[in-house]
């Protein structure tokens, strides 16, 4: 039996036996039209055996698919019977004798140049002949020897409305392929003809089950290796993508900082080699803008290795007992330098000691304030808060600014993500500083408030091993104004 499904009866195949079973609300003609029309395409003979339907709505169906029913009927490639022309001993229905006339009608076809013969049966002319059910699923099941060795093609047509629900069940048994609505599907219930009319029927038929389920196993564990080889190879694409990617934005961002240093350094050479006075003044400023961009570059250097320490597990730190509020002042202060157009406000206790890495801490907090720099109108402030309570230290840091999307709070920790491609860096800052404060054992996450503008926010544990003296005590928070230079 074929592993694949079909999308439509059309697309069924020399040699595929198949059931359309089909409600009276219905419209049989119009899924097996494009079929039959199939048949004119291929150089086959289409032979419709009339049941329930009326030939002129037949005709009609295949004229709209685009058939000249006419010239199909004349050429002998379209032909509508009434029943079966067939002799039966004693008057009788004969499946083996059934066969016999469809193998005849078989060599008929081909004599008169047609490449094969597609069949559309309407069952209920087994009904009109007074064929029992045993004896319609008897020669439903038998036919199934005829059609590998045969230019032939069949579907079955299956009122619900007319036969009853253990004939339809039969049918699903004996045709390897059935149909509802546009779909046509492999069928599971398929059972060869031995396991339904043999003498050893049920024997065969827990074999074929049996059987059946391994199949279906089989195809299942094939189909779970194509997609895991499918999934495996996009995500190597992807990831070969995002490292083309990766590389030409650090290439770039490594290679402004240098740009403008060597520019700055051959302005000078060039300088000192047309005059023979010095211009100490040109010179500062080029020095000055060489050690700028020399730190930027060696900052970009440092985040690109600190990922790698992260990613391999190898980022020291250092814990020390650590007064932060003095920590964020100091860099605070730093900060304000920096960002002459902004008001950096500190808002921290009097005292707060905890057990970490200042360096790391103050490389976050760094981070965030940079951030928020950046990401804020001028004129606005940036708000830097520590707060503790008897188990956690917060350090938040607030902006004025457009805020950020919540379905990028996420991403933003992710390595080398950048929320607007117009700034400058390789994305690793949020990101580094998430695992910092997570190596300390907390945690750093990002909300947008209402009011606008975006807060971080640090918090780290306070262990009670540490005898850290905010757990015994509450703190005085106090607000204090960086002084601008």
């Amino acid at each position: 039996m074929e592993s694949s499904s079909l999308n439509g009866l059309r697309q069924l195949q020399r040699g595929q036996h198949a059931c359309l079973i089909y409600d009276e609300q219905d419209d049989p003609l119009a899924l097996v039209a494009p079929y039959a029309a199939r048949a004119f395409e291929a150089g086959e003979r289409c032979v419709y055996v009339v049941g329930e339907q009326e030939p002129e709505r037949i005709e009609r169906s295949l004229e709209a698919v685009g058939v000249d029913v006419v010239r199909q009927r004349e050429c002998g490639a379209l032909v509508l019977v009434s029943r079966w022309e067939v002799s039966f001993p004693n008057g009788e229905f004969d499946p083996t004798a059934m066969l016999g006339y469809v193998r005849q009608t078989i060599t008929q076809t081909l004599a008169e140049g047609f490449t094969g013969l597609r069949l559309v049966a309407e069952m209920t002319w087994a009904l009109q002949m007074g064929v029992g059910a045993n004896k319609l699923i008897h020669y439903e099941a038998l036919g199934n020897h005829l059609y590998p060795d045969e230019p032939l093609v069949a579907i079955c047509m299956y009122n619900r409305a007319r036969f009853p629900a253990a004939v339809c069940h039969d049918a699903l048994r004996v045709h390897p392929w059935v149909a509802m609505g546009e779909t046509a599907y492999d069928n599971l219930y398929f059972e060869p003809p031995d396991a339904v009319i043999g003498p050893a029927a049920a024997e065969l038929r827990l074999e074929w089950m049996m059987e059946q389920l391994k199949r279906v196993r089989a195809a299942e564990a094939q189909r779970f290796e194509l997609v895991s080889a499918r999934a495996a190879q996009v995500e190597a694409e992807a990831a070969a993508r995002a490292k083309d990617a990766l590389l030409s934005m650090l290439a770039h961002e490594l290679r402004t900082p240098l740009t403008t240093m060597l520019a700055q350094a051959q302005s000078s050479l060039r300088k000192l080699d047309k005059s023979r006075e010095v211009d100490l003044d040109a010179i500062r400023r080029s020095l000055e803008i060489v050690a700028r961009q020399a730190n930027r570059q060696a900052k970009l250097i440092e985040q690109v290795l600190d990922a790698a320490r992260l990613a391999s597990d190898q980022l020291p730190l250092k814990p020390v007992l650590c007064e932060l509020s003095t920590l964020v002042r100091d860099v605070a202060e730093q900060m304000q330098t920096l960002a002459t157009e902004h008001t950096v406000l500190v808002r921290a206790s009097d005292k707060v000691e905890l057990l970490v890495d200042p360096l790391r801490m103050e490389q976050v907090l760094i981070n965030l304030l940079d951030n928020a720099r950046k990401y804020s109108p001028p004129g606005t402030q940036i708000e830097v808060a520590l707060t503790v309570n008897p188990q956690m230290i917060s350090l938040e840091v607030r902006d004025h600014g457009n805020g950020i999307p919540t379905s990028e709070h996420e991403r933003i920790f992710e390595r080398f993500h950048r929320l607007r491609q117009d700034q400058s860096g390789v994305g690793l800052g949020l990101h580094i500083s998430r695992e910092i404060v997570r190596m300390h054992g907390g945690d750093l996450v990002v909300e947008t408030p209402a009011e606008g503008g975006t807060r971080f926010i640090a918090r780290l544990p306070i262990a009670p091993s540490r005898g850290h003296p905010a757990t015994d005590e509450v703190v005085r928070a106090e607000t204090t104004t960086v002084s601008q230079p």
